[in-house]
């Protein structure tokens, strides 16, 4: 499988889901709601970050986390603008992207201090998973608001 493609799809689904919650009154967006993270946009925003932590940093060579605070996000237009850039740096470095640097070797510090071996694949397919793990929760979230979540399985995705 290829897991650029993966990432297109997760572009399309977090687009997808963005257009979903802008038509949420931003109370209903920012609510705490018990999830891992306290709110949609905070769960979103986590999502942001970790794509850009590891896709526009890590991989990268700059193992500078880049800093972000969840209320300094007051309007959806600055989360909006936030994805935008995140995702044009990430898109930069992706559109280079060659079997070779897919098979590229790397360590990671995880929490706690442990370090692993990765691959930019394994890499790129972790935060796919990420992302995947945080939109179970806005669906269940969603359906919980009695909204029908606007999700698109893989295989229409490919199909569509």
């Amino acid at each position: 499988m290829n897991v650029i493609k993966l990432m297109e799809y997760s572009r399309f689904l977090r687009h997808s889901y963005l257009e979903a919650f802008s038509k949420l009154p931003w109370n209903e967006f920012v609510k705490v709601r018990d999830a891992s993270f306290d709110s949609l946009r905070d769960i979103f925003l986590h999502c942001l970050f970790v794509m850009d932590f590891w896709i526009n940093h890590l991989l990268q060579g700059d193992a500078e986390r880049p800093g972000i605070e969840f209320d300094d996000f007051d309007s959806m237009d600055k989360v909006k603008e936030y994805m935008e850039r995140v995702e044009s740096e990430a898109d930069r470095y992706l559109s280079t992207v060659t079997p070779e640097e897919l098979s590229r070797t790397f360590e990671r510090k995880l929490k706690g201090g442990d370090v692993i071996q990765l691959t930019v694949e394994d890499m790129l397919v972790d935060f796919f998973q990420e992302e995947t793990h945080h939109r179970g929760e806005f669906i269940a979230l969603l359906w919980q608001m009695n909204i029908e979540p606007p999700h698109l399985g893989w295989g229409r995705y490919i199909n569509r």
